[in-house]
């Protein structure tokens, strides 16, 4: 298995834990956020159905003001989504990273040279897990803390394991 293999795999495994959390999360929890200043499930939802996907995709696209839709066009696109439509978006998500890691080969993770949002400059496959992997998980985290919180039964295993 080549790197870009592994990290695709892991992208999808991570996709895979927030569908299976997604199961256990009550219709009555959609509007929950611990803290005024927090987003609430459905909108951590929201966010988790487009982010990776749209991080990756900025990585091939130079033009500033196409990258400013694309970036918009997928904010608005999540801003739709429906509670009981996650699990869909989500794999259509993994069909886009799907898409763009066809675009390059095993080689491209380190000979090409992307800018992550904070206008920081790497090599593609760190920029991959700064990112896309590391926001997945992330927040994937953060829906798991939500089920945690509201005492529903859940411990680590369903954070990490897609079972």
């Amino acid at each position: 298995m080549t790197h870009k293999e592994q990290i695709l795999k892991t992208l999808e495994k991570e996709i895979n834990v927030c569908k299976r959390l997604f199961t256990l999360l009550p219709k009555e929890l959609h509007e929950y956020k611990p803290d005024d200043s927090m987003r609430t499930t459905l909108e951590l939802l929201r966010y988790l159905s487009w982010c990776a996907g749209s991080c990756l995709e900025s990585y091939f696209e130079t033009d500033a003001e196409k990258l400013k839709k694309v970036y918009e066009g997928n904010w608005e696109h999540g801003e739709t989504m429906k509670p009981e439509e996650f699990p869909a978006r989500m794999d259509e998500e993994f069909e886009k990273i799907r898409k763009f890691f066809e675009m390059f080969a095993d080689e491209g993770l380190l000979s090409k040279t992307v800018l992550i949002p904070w206008r920081e400059k790497m090599p593609l496959g760190q920029a991959i897990i700064e990112t896309s992997l590391k926001w997945l998980t992330g927040y994937k985290m953060q829906l798991y803390l939500y089920l945690r919180m509201n005492k529903l039964e859940v411990d680590t295993g369903n954070c990490w394991i897609n079972a």
